[in-house]
């Protein structure tokens, strides 16, 4: 009886040690499979749209759409900044998420309080640096481009090893020397090297915008619109104010243009623009 008690105990513990082993060869694999998944999405770059004056995220809608039906894109990712600055992230980044593009909305959507729109951004590229994000690209339109630029001017002087690395940027109706209605002197000549011949403030504050370019590798696409004709402006900006970006742009950053004409350059319809959409889509891919 004694015997047959002894093997008993041994059995029990044989099976406690199988399943013990078991247990841990189960740990150890979901511990892998984590790892291997966070490796996976490591190194993705997204595409981020910031949308301009009293505006939202549905301006960026028409242009995300036509990168997924492009092949460019399979997924697309609301974010939205509470009028406290709170970040909400619509979905996390997946390893199956080819080329991600993230849709901002700011709920406090006229904001000119730049530099809180620059931390509401870094907020946001930190969000996505920490979900396998490595690289970035950057689409505003009208102020949109602001938020763009006070951010970058923050990043310059900041340790930008938590956040991705700017890839391009493409500004769609850039107010770099101001708009008409506020700024009038923003139609001023601009010099070859792109600086305006009558620097408004609005443009004064931008100056170290210069010091981020020539010290990061951006290539930037500026598009603006003329639905004016002689008039040289999409009815709130003048073309002269957005062409004065090409200053700040300096080597080892490029810099590169295009003037949509017609009835399509209206400042409002440069989001909607097919021309636009393959422009895009043509700078992405290069």
């Amino acid at each position: 009886m004694k015997k047959h008690s002894h093997i008993m105990t041994i059995v029990i513990v044989a099976l406690l040690i199988l399943i013990g082993y078991a247990a841990y060869q189960t740990l150890a694999a979901h511990r892998e499979s984590t790892r291997t998944e966070k490796t996976d999405v490591s190194g993705k770059t997204a595409t981020v749209f910031f949308h301009g004056y009293g505006s939202s995220r549905n301006a960026e809608k028409s242009m995300a759409q036509y990168l997924v039906e492009e092949g460019y894109s399979n997924r697309r990712i609301n974010v939205t900044v509470s009028e406290d600055g709170q970040v909400s992230m619509g979905r996390t980044i997946q390893k199956s998420d080819k080329n991600p593009l993230i849709l901002v909305q700011f709920d406090s959507n006229k904001s000119q309080d730049f530099n809180k729109t620059a931390d509401w951004v870094k907020t946001i590229m930190t969000n996505l640096k920490k979900e396998g994000v490595d690289n970035v690209n950057l689409v505003g339109h009208s102020m949109g481009n602001m938020a763009i630029a006070y951010y970058l001017m923050d990043t310059a002087k900041a340790d930008s090893s938590s956040l991705p690395v700017v890839k391009k940027q493409i500004d769609l109706a850039g107010t770099y020397n101001g708009l008409m209605l506020t700024e009038p002197d923003s139609k001023a000549t601009v010099y070859e090297s792109g600086l305006p011949s009558v620097q408004t403030a609005y443009y004064k504050r931008l100056l170290p915008l210069r010091d981020y370019y020539e010290n990061h590798r951006v290539q930037v696409l500026n598009i603006y619109g003329n639905s004016q004709g002689s008039g040289q402006n999409d009815t709130t900006v003048y073309n002269n104010s957005s062409k004065s970006l090409k200053y700040f742009v300096q080597s080892p950053s490029s810099y590169e243009e295009k003037l949509i004409t017609g009835a399509d350059g209206q400042h409002s319809k440069l989001h909607e623009n097919k021309e636009v959409d393959a422009a895009m889509l043509l700078f992405l891919k290069k």
